[in-house]
């Protein structure tokens, strides 16, 4: 569509739609007024749109997630105990033969082990996020919702997510050897990744950032939410492994953080990705003419 300065979210126009005036070979349908599904003014129309939406797809969503989750933690969790259970030996090694190397080459395998199934695990997590992304976008075109159908879009996008996640991986590097604010600033404008590689083509991480930067206010402020929740969250399931770990031990702590982190996942997973599918579509419509009409056409 071209890039677009949007001017149209202090005012309505006449017809009740958020962007002034007709942009050449834009249809009608694709200006959003007040009551898309998707698009919102202001924050408060997008919490309701995402919590609306979480209302829809709950249940689909919630029995993804659970499936996946089983497969994901049997993955990580052995290879995690294994290595922990080798950085034990090699620290009990080190007390009695100080002068004696730990087993660096066990670690090494256990360390390979984990990054092999951390691999298989997260492609299994990137279909999952697809099929949930899919389905908000059913739940707001009003089609059915069906999992089953949302696969299948998944699993065709896929390898194009893949790519672009590993694509990701070295801005990723450069952001983490810059400090932390880079690192804030990459997480936040790729956020919509899966969105955008699951919703349209040919595009990735640089849309990401072109999205994020059209109204950078609008952006923080959704995205920052969703990763407010997120850390708060995240905090506090290591804080209950840790006391777990001060009662039960390390293999305890560890087994309390692999299930806490799955059903945080499935959680997150189910009532964040319809709150990200809003950002994203409250960031393109200030980009360019957008509204959910654009998302039943594909």
């Amino acid at each position: 569509m071209g890039k677009h300065v949007n001017q149209g979210w202090q005012n309505m126009d006449g017809n009740g739609h958020y962007w002034p005036g007709q942009q050449p070979g834009v249809p009608p349908s694709y200006y959003a007024g007040p009551t898309d599904p998707l698009v919102s003014g202001d924050y408060n129309g997008w919490f309701r749109r995402g919590a609306a939406l979480v209302k829809q797809i709950w249940k689909p969503a919630l029995l993804l997630h659970a499936v996946i989750a089983v497969p994901t933690v049997a993955l990580t969790l052995p290879t995690q105990n294994y290595m922990l259970r080798e950085q034990q030996d090699a620290a009990a090694a080190l007390d009695v033969r100080p002068t004696e190397l730990p087993p660096l080459g066990d670690l090494v395998l256990a360390l390979t082990l984990l990054v092999i199934a951390a691999l298989i695990a997260g492609t299994i997590y990137v279909i999952a996020m697809s099929a949930t992304v899919q389905l908000v976008v059913q739940a707001a075109t009003g089609r059915p919702v069906s999992l089953g159908a949302a696969l299948g879009t998944a699993l065709r996008r896929t390898p194009a997510l893949l790519g672009w996640y590993l694509l990701l991986i070295p801005l990723a590097l450069i952001a983490i050897a810059l400090c932390v604010l880079p690192v804030i600033y990459v997480a936040a404008a790729t956020a919509v990744l899966p969105v955008v590689v699951t919703v349209e083509r040919g595009t990735g991480i640089g849309r990401c950032f072109q999205l994020f930067h059209a109204d950078f206010g609008v952006s923080a402020g959704r995205i920052g939410t969703y990763f407010g929740v997120a850390i708060v969250a995240g905090l506090a399931v290591a804080g209950v492994s840790a006391m777990v770990e001060v009662v039960g031990g390390a293999g305890a702590g560890l087994a309390a953080d692999g299930l806490l982190n799955g059903l945080f996942s499935v959680a997150f997973a189910v009532v964040g990705t319809p709150f990200v599918v809003a950002a994203y579509a409250d960031m393109r419509s200030r980009r360019e003419p957008f509204s959910t009409a654009y998302l039943m056409a594909n």
